[in-house]
């Protein structure tokens, strides 16, 4: 078992005032219980699990908690103890394990583990064939792109500092900017999506959801969000948006409440940057920002179903700019558009699966 040091501070009353006199240090402690496993646990989602517990026979209680909820409670455990942990109970993510025990002399002591529970899903692998190309803006740093009816919108990233942040309607065969609104300098533009006659725009550290007029591009109001702003998309009655990690936040677009989280897993590891969003037939895709890869997430489970390789797109189509960055579907004629930040051309594609 564990040895926790324990320090004893010696004080004399002077003058009203507590003194220390000197501090001694006391024999380490053993905690009197541990998990039986010895690094942080990985579990696949739908299995249940034994979790192991160790003891030196003189514990009086031990509660057990996963992910804040009780798990079991066990009154005198023997030296040899186990849980059951039926992982279907739970969403896919991160966990803390936790044991709370007191000892026969009264003592408190606490262990804690991590344990993730993974997809059960072997993401599959798609690739991309371009369909066709048109001119994009080299300008435009690319965060957020989306379809309302036939109007592509784009909102852009400031990486200079110059305010260039915006929210423009583009010209999808010509590339040319149309009706725009700008930012300061002082906010840096990320992920836009469109729901109603709305559009949302998040800000990457200003904890901002900017929301305009669809036609006019009037800012309408803001919303307000502790996380970083990374990537928004929509399922046409709610909103998911990403900060940077793992995590996606289902949020109600009339009040930016925090519905749930779900967390992207794939059977083997957790899936963070998620950069840019776009809801495409009842999935997330997801740009996974430095890389030339998009995450196909189940929006309920934050399962990924598949990855898509389009080091193709980002070949051709990167020119002097940088990361692959931006994808928007047109529902009514089922094409897909994705492009970069700062890259000149705009393609259609056609996900092989």
């Amino acid at each position: 078992m564990k040895k926790i040091g324990v320090i004893v501070i010696l004080v004399a009353l002077l003058g009203g005032f507590l003194i220390p006199m000197f501090v001694k240090e006391t024999d380490e402690l053993e905690v009197p219980f541990e998990f039986g496993f010895s690094d942080n646990l990985a579990v696949k989602y739908g299995d249940v699990v034994n979790i192991p517990i160790e003891t030196n026979g003189e514990v009086k209680s031990l509660t057990i908690t996963f992910g804040g909820k009780i798990l079991s409670k066990l009154k005198n455990p023997k030296e040899k103890e186990s849980v059951q942990l039926d992982s279907k109970n739970y969403q896919i993510g991160a966990y803390e394990i936790e044991l709370q025990g007191v000892d026969l002399n009264g003592q408190y002591f606490t262990e804690i583990r991590n344990v993730r529970i993974l997809s059960d899903i072997t993401p599959e692998k798609w690739t991309l064939e371009i369909i066709n190309r048109f001119p994009h803006n080299e300008s435009s740093f690319t965060q957020g792109l989306a379809f309302s009816d036939d109007q592509l919108y784009e909102g852009t990233g400031d990486p200079n500092q110059t305010g260039a942040s915006l929210v423009a309607k583009v010209d999808l065969k010509t590339g040319e900017i149309g009706t725009k609104i700008g930012l300061d300098a002082t906010r840096f533009g990320e992920g836009i999506t469109i729901l109603g006659d709305q559009v949302f725009q998040l800000t990457w550290l200003n904890h901002k959801c900017l929301v305009y007029n669809k036609e006019s591009l009037k800012l309408l109001k803001e919303f307000d969000y502790a996380t970083e702003g990374w990537g928004i998309c929509t399922d046409g009655k709610q909103l998911f948006m990403s900060d940077g990690s793992e995590r996606i936040y289902v949020r109600n677009p009339k009040t930016f409440d925090i519905i749930k989280t779900i967390e992207v897993y794939t059977n083997e590891f957790a899936i963070p940057r998620l950069n840019e969003l776009e809801f495409i037939n009842g999935l997330i895709y997801a740009n996974i920002w430095t890389s030339n890869e998009i995450a196909v997430i189940d929006p309920m489970s934050g399962k990924v179903i598949a990855i898509i390789d389009a080091t193709n797109l980002v070949n051709e189509g990167k020119g002097n700019g940088e990361v692959l960055n931006g994808i928007a579907f047109h529902a009514k004629s089922n094409k897909l558009y994705m492009t970069g930040k700062f890259w000149p051309t705009m393609f259609e594609v056609k996900v092989m699966k």
